[in-house]
């Protein structure tokens, strides 16, 4: 039976979704074009508190208000929010490990930006080369379909990194019973990660370089390189934070994260990251 409490809470979080979408429309689009993952959290949130029949009601709800509130544009955007948001919602409520929470996330982040993108390109023409003539002048052996895929599974990620972040922020700023968090002294690297980063570092040479190889083949083996350069700078980082923990340096913490993003740092972070992959440092 529906609760009077539970269905004040669904009104007050459809007006803020609504709060939303009008200051979406009066500030010239500038939410969804910029950080449409806000539009998931008022669904998250309730969804997290009042189980996963209610979320469903206020989903639906929120979805026929984008119709009436949102423009063209707005339904794509909000519409794959707002699942991503009901999905996440879902995971608190049933208690699911935060790094599974994550990893669905991030998949319907990538898919959610792969159609967004598709459909734009299609309806708009929309054309990535000159986005992509400016990062072939830094790695000249990229092709335009790999930067393609890669520049939609980054805004996947991060997509998926704010709206991760944000969700465990607010939910511990509101006391829900949610998964603890695990520290970073027990986040162990897999070792095949680190196997698989030495394959695919030798195959991408002899790809690039010695054999002749069909172009799909060499689309594969750059997207392969270029994830695990990513899984790599990510156990990099994670070692390098639990080392501020560990000799209570936390002020040096930012100084990993900054460090990813500066060229010549970030490859040392990616050497201790597959360091920590094959010899286990972190492990007690």
């Amino acid at each position: 039976m529906i609760k009077t409490k539970q269905i004040t809470k669904g009104a007050m979080v459809c007006a803020i979704y609504g709060a939303l979408l009008f200051l979406n429309q009066q500030s010239a689009l500038m939410i969804e074009s910029s950080a449409s993952w806000i539009f998931a959290f008022p669904v998250l949130i309730y969804t997290a508190m009042s189980g996963v029949k209610m979320g469903i009601l206020v989903t639906i709800c929120m979805g026929l208000m984008t119709m009436f509130f949102g423009g063209f544009t707005t339904w794509f955007y909000s519409w794959t929010s707002l699942l991503i948001g009901f999905l996440y919602g879902v995971g608190v409520s049933k208690h699911v490990k935060n790094m599974t929470n994550f990893i669905f996330c991030f998949i319907l982040s990538v898919l959610a930006n792969l159609c967004i993108i598709l459909l734009w390109s299609t309806l708009f023409g929309i054309d990535f080369y000159e986005d992509f003539r400016l990062i072939s002048q830094y790695i000249p052996f990229i092709s335009l379909k790999v930067f393609t895929y890669l520049m939609i599974g980054m805004l996947g990620l991060l997509q998926a990194l704010c709206i991760h972040l944000v969700a465990l922020m607010v939910c511990m700023r509101m006391h829900m019973d949610i998964v603890p968090l695990q520290p970073l002294s027990k986040v162990q690297s897999p070792r095949w990660v680190g196997v698989c980063s030495i394959v695919v570092w030798i195959a991408f040479f002899f790809i690039q370089n010695v054999l002749k190889c069909p172009t799909g083949i060499q689309d594969l083996a750059q997207i392969l390189f270029f994830v695990d350069c990513a899984l790599l700078l990510y156990f990099g980082v994670v070692y390098f934070m639990s080392l501020c923990v560990k000799y209570q340096k936390k002020k040096w913490s930012f100084l990993s994260i900054f460090g990813a993003f500066i060229p010549g740092l970030n490859l040392l972070w990616m050497f201790m990251g597959e360091l920590d992959c094959l010899l286990q440092l972190r492990k007690e």
